[in-house]
């Protein structure tokens, strides 16, 4: 009887693994460019869902500014200065999915008069500075996109991983905002006189 040395040489080489096969794919629709046959994305359905979170975060970020905005007094200025650093995120975050947008052969859509159609969140102002009211439609807000991009994270799966990673990172960013902000909200709501 012979020892087999653990490996079944009928068995082929994983395609990562083989490398003139994986050169002929990197030739393969050059002006694709990140893009290559191995992504299994439907691109256009990629493009369309990273475009609605692009709208949602361009909102988002609108409205944390003209929340931080509507609270002049000096004991809400550090819940101002974390609107504030939100909507500069929700900018960069916005920026991030255009140009993921963009390799995958799109254009990321920052055409105002679509963005509010588009976006999973509703602007909402609060001229009068009503804090409660701030920091709820800024909860409520955050929690649409945390679940948004939960979704969207499961859609994606394993067929495009970049897209997937860039979604991972920006929920886990909107995550952080709604732990403050629901503290926020929990302090708003204990009575005054207790600890």
């Amino acid at each position: 009887m012979t020892k087999s040395s653990g490996r079944d040489r009928s068995v082929p080489q994983p395609a990562v693994l083989r490398t003139r096969e994986v050169r002929d794919r990197a030739l393969f629709d050059l002006d694709d460019g990140p893009v290559t046959p191995s992504n299994r994305a439907d691109l256009t359905a990629t493009a369309r869902l990273l475009n609605g979170l692009l709208a949602s975060l361009v909102v988002s970020s609108l409205q944390y500014e003209q929340h931080g905005a509507a609270l002049p007094a000096p004991s809400a200025r550090p819940l101002a200065d974390f609107l504030f650093t939100c909507a500069d995120r929700d900018r960069g975050s916005a920026r991030l999915i255009a140009a993921r947008i963009g390799h995958l052969g799109a254009v990321g859509e920052y055409d105002p008069q679509h963005l509010s159609a588009r976006s999973r969140i509703a602007f909402r102002a609060f001229p009068d500075g009503d804090l409660t009211g701030i920091v709820t439609q800024n909860l409520v807000g955050v929690r649409i996109l945390v679940q948004t991009l939960q979704e969207a994270v499961r859609w994606v799966g394993d067929d495009d991983p970049t897209t997937r990673r860039l979604l991972e990172r920006l929920l886990e960013d909107k995550e952080t905002q709604a732990g403050h902000l629901s503290a926020q909200v929990s302090h708003q709501q204990t009575p005054k006189g207790r600890p």
